[in-house]
């Protein structure tokens, strides 16, 4: 088992348009945009995105922990189109 204890990311090293997993208050994963967390989450059992602000101790409600890792297709259907984003094998590197 993997097992790693994480502080919050400073807000000056979250990477434009990647990922995060994290806590907020709709969802547990979000899509940081260089402003502010896009999220997950219903209402009236539709699925929607919710705007959340980087957490603060007096504001914000999204507190990233880690950077999801997207990994890199090693062995892939083809070369051109969707067929060089979906394969066989999927390179991923854990920390």
């Amino acid at each position: 088992m993997l097992e790693k204890k994480l502080k919050q990311i400073p807000k000056k090293k979250l990477i434009k348009d990647r990922w995060y997993l994290g806590r907020g208050r709709n969802s547990n994963v979000g899509y940081w945009d260089g402003n502010y967390f896009l999220t997950l989450a219903h209402k009236f059992d539709q699925p929607v995105i919710k705007i959340e602000e980087y957490y603060t101790k007096t504001s914000g409600c999204f507190q990233p922990f880690s950077m999801i890792k997207e990994g890199k297709m090693i062995e892939p259907f083809g070369k051109t189109g969707w067929d060089k984003h979906y394969g066989k094998t999927l390179h991923l590197v854990l920390e």
